[in-house]
């Protein structure tokens, strides 16, 4: 049962969908979490143990602090894969399973990861800014933070940028505009600053929905914010990887500069038409090959 189990969650891991790998990396995180504090409970908090999953923790989690930015700044990365509570993670993955799906459907496989990290960074970050300028929030500096919400909240508002009058059916709500659904995420961002529980946490969703912002607009510029996380990815990746043999081709003529410039700003202007398209009238009024087009450019 246990191997069916493990070998079902690597070939999920192991599949081209960047939303299963995310959900797989946070819920594997979760339950390693979790069995540390089973065993610090069963084991009376004893110890050399205690002290093990403290450092741990205070090494993955994100402190709210220069300290925590600058001799740790792994952790404006790692502390969006951490959660603690059971329904935390809950919601967020059922967030970014819904979401998620969506801007991979209308982007691209390789755009969804590094847009959860850049959202993660960019939360951790807004949030460090504004504790540390507003005098009032002082109290909150030092303070750990973990949760993939920034990162989710990118993907939410990446989406809805993207595509905002995509509809969505909402539970005893009905039909309802990605735009809305975008705004009002938002919003209970702002009204919960004041909440005093979750100061830090939602400050970053509103860093991690800046991002998210920022970053599909670079995107129908023509510039691609993911590309150095996807070209580290790929390095990583081929650390690993066995060097393919030399073999002997024949290559086309090179583009020139501007002839490579020149196919480029059309194949963005033909993609920006069709996205334009679907946010009025919806993907089922792209013909057959504007859908291929869009299929084409969703693999680069």
């Amino acid at each position: 049962m246990a191997n069916v189990i493990v070998e079902d969650i690597k070939q999920k891991f192991k599949s081209n969908d960047p939303v299963t790998r995310l959900i797989v990396i946070n819920v594997a995180v979760f339950l390693l979490i979790s069995i540390f504090r089973i065993l610090l409970f069963l084991t009376n908090n004893s110890g050399a143990f205690t002290v093990f999953v403290s450092l741990f923790l205070e090494n993955i989690s994100f402190s709210i602090s220069w300290y925590g930015a600058l001799l740790k700044p792994w952790t404006m990365i790692t502390y969006a894969f951490v959660h603690i509570e059971i329904f935390h993670i809950f919601w967020n993955m059922v967030t970014l399973f819904w979401f998620g799906q969506i801007f991979v459907h209308y982007t691209s496989t390789k755009k969804l990861i590094p847009l959860y990290i850049l959202g993660g960074v960019a939360g951790a970050i807004f949030s460090l800014l504004i504790i540390q300028l507003i005098p009032s929030l002082e109290r909150y500096i030092g303070m750990p933070m973990v949760g993939a919400s920034a990162g989710v909240t990118a993907i939410i508002v990446a989406a809805a940028t993207l595509l905002p009058n995509y509809k969505m059916n909402m539970m005893f709500i009905g039909e309802v505009k990605l735009v809305y659904v975008a705004l009002f995420s938002i919003l209970i961002d702002v009204l919960n600053v004041a909440s005093y529980s979750n100061v830090g946490g939602n400050l970053a969703h509103l860093g991690g929905a800046l991002m998210g912002y920022v970053f599909i607009v670079q995107y129908k510029k023509g510039l691609d914010m993911a590309k150095p996380i996807n070209s580290f990815f790929d390095w990583i990746k081929g650390l690993f990887s066995p060097k393919p043999k030399l073999k002997v081709v024949h290559k086309n003529r090179p583009l020139s500069d501007d002839e490579y410039n020149h196919n480029r700003a059309a194949s963005q202007q033909q993609i920006d038409q069709i996205l334009d398209k679907i946010s009025k009238s919806g993907y089922e009024s792209l013909s057959k090959a504007e859908k291929e087009i869009l299929f084409k450019a969703s693999k680069k």
